[in-house]
């Protein structure tokens, strides 16, 4: 047998090949599988998440994660710190209070979405992630790093190997995506440069049990800021894990200044939470960050930065390799999650030859400006928690739902190229590149959102009667699946309060073209028998089809 010959026969082919395992590259490989995708994932680490990282969703992040069906495994592994509300900043935790924030709870978005937030840490979510992108056909492989790649006009060549046997593997993909993090590997062989302020810290953490209950004096606390100058910096940071005797403690490493991972020991990891808590003779047990290494503290870089592009040729970044952002009110986790699901049902589409792969040019057309305001708007609330520097905040529901896309896979409306990148959802009104205002209809009976009428394809929501529209749609567009939904006080879509033609601002005869992501991409005032051919021309635009 030849060498070219045994070469091809042993080169894997996949559609994509995403690097990196963890909560944007599992998310990423769910959302292909649940379109019928196949991806192959490659994560370095010989397990998934052991620390909580991130631990909330929010309730938009929940919204695409509810239209796979995994809203209730999710919320059903929510933390047990769920209920606890108050941010606290002290001398130590058995100490003086400097400041005490009640949040009260996430706040609640009821009036914009069918669900909510669900605080989860993120080694609770990544397993029932994985499990879903494996039941659905994804192929996952821990203990595998990529080491080369190349990528011409028809796709991507890469070599990954098993870091346990040091066996290589050659793959062929169509398109490659990023999700490897802070340092992305990927986006340092492109090239691709970052702005934003960088590496601001090193941090250490430590997982300990303890029993707090006398430091804590009954309070429930979520975070607890410590400012004490025996600590590193001055400064630590105490986190509960399960509201009992597993808690995290953080603060500042200096790697720079010649401290070394290996040098904390366990008597040094007691003597700073001890500081920490302002107990002397606490008890304490130090638990390993990862049991494969002998070291039990995770020390990670603290860092706020966006990459200049999302992409260069058929290789994608998403996530922290596309925006790197400060551990502050779960933005980061929800930027990615949504960096996923709009490359997913891109790709689909560009895969199964119903779209141009120009398509994929609005990924970073889109998300780019707002993985920036996300990392700017993480900064900002960490300085606001931390009182270290005045913070312009902009609120949780204009970040969460209240994003404008500009440009990309839409048609823009008169003044989009000016409009704000956010505005509370309350003042949205159905303009395309937003996300699509939720109405309460009612079907066989029983109340459903509008929302979940989005997901999986592309809708076309008309005044009832249609005026047209499916006339329209089945003579000149059969290209893609696209649900007709007539809404009026007779159908079977109901519109029980009557608020659909203001939500969307289209009057009585028009139209609103939504996609599979449940963003507006064009509207009309016309009916379909006069604007069948317009609605052609939009889709050919909008999926990049000459």
């Amino acid at each position: 047998m030849s060498s070219d010959k045994l070469r091809a026969e042993e080169t894997l082919q996949i559609p994509v090949l995403i690097v990196g395992g963890s909560l944007v590259g599992l998310s990423l490989s769910l959302f292909l599988s649940w379109r019928g995708v196949a991806s192959l994932v490659v994560e370095r680490h010989p397990e998934l998440a052991r620390l909580p990282r991130a631990r909330a969703l929010n309730p938009r992040a929940m919204e695409l994660f509810r239209w796979p069906g995994l809203e209730e495994t999710i919320r059903a592994a929510q933390s047990p710190i769920a209920g606890n509300t108050e941010i606290v900043r002290v001398e130590s935790l058995a100490g003086r209070e400097l400041m005490r924030i009640n949040e009260g709870g996430p706040s609640s978005m009821t009036a914009v979405s069918p669900t909510t937030w669900c605080l989860i840490d993120q080694d609770h979510l990544e397993p029932i992630l994985y499990a879903q992108a494996k039941l659905l056909g994804g192929d996952i492989r821990l203990n595998t790093e990529l080491v080369a790649f190349t990528q011409d006009e028809s796709g991507v060549s890469a070599t990954i190997v098993e870091r346990t046997t040091g066996k290589e593997r050659h793959v062929r993909a169509r398109y490659l995506i990023a999700a490897d993090g802070a340092n992305s590997q990927v986006r340092r062989m492109l090239g691709i440069t970052t702005q934003g302020p960088g590496s601001i810290a090193h941090v250490m953490t430590i997982l300990f049990e303890a029993d707090l209950r006398e430091a804590l004096r009954g309070r429930r606390i979520m975070l607890c800021y410590v400012n004490n100058p025996a600590l590193p910096d001055g400064q630590g940071m105490l986190m509960p894990i399960d509201n009992q005797r597993l808690w995290s403690f953080n603060t500042a490493f200096h790697p720079e200044r010649g401290e070394r991972r290996e040098d904390l020991s366990d008597e040094r990891c007691i003597e700073l939470i001890r500081l920490a808590v302002g107990i002397p003779d606490l008890a304490v047990k130090i638990l390993p960050a990862y049991p494969w290494d002998p070291v039990k503290v995770n020390i990670w870089e603290l860092a706020a930065q966006w990459a200049s592009h999302y992409h260069k040729g058929r290789v994608f970044l998403a996530g922290d390799a596309a925006h790197t952002t400060l551990p502050s009110g779960s933005l980061g986790a929800g930027a990615g999650i949504e960096d996923a699901f709009n490359l997913a049902w891109k790709l689909a589409l560009v895969l199964a030859g119903k779209a141009g792969s120009a398509l994929l040019e609005s990924y970073e057309e889109e998300r780019l400006p707002i993985g920036t305001l996300t990392v700017e708007q993480t900064l900002h609330r960490f300085f606001s928690r931390t009182g270290s520097q005045e913070s312009t905040l902009v609120d949780d529901a204009s970040l969460i739902f209240g994003f404008r896309y500009r440009s990309g896979a839409l048609v823009p409306e008169p003044g989009s190229e000016t409009a704000p990148l956010t505005q509370h959802p309350s003042t949205l009104s159905g303009e395309a590149g937003t996300r699509a205002p939720q109405v309460i209809l009612e079907r066989n009976g029983s109340r459903l959102s509008s929302i979940d009428l989005f997901g999986k394809g592309w809708v076309l929501l008309t005044v009832a009667p249609p005026a047209g529209w499916e006339e329209a749609v089945q003579r000149r567009w059969n290209r893609l699946p696209l649900l007709i939904c007539p809404i009026g006080p007779e159908e079977s879509l109901r519109d029980v309060d009557g608020s659909f033609l203001k939500a969307y601002s289209i009057g009585k005869i028009g139209a609103v073209l939504v996609r599979p992501d449940g963003v507006v991409a064009w509207r009309t005032t016309g009916p379909g028998a006069q604007t069948g051919p317009e609605l052609e021309r939009v889709l050919r635009h909008l999926l990049s089809l000459r």
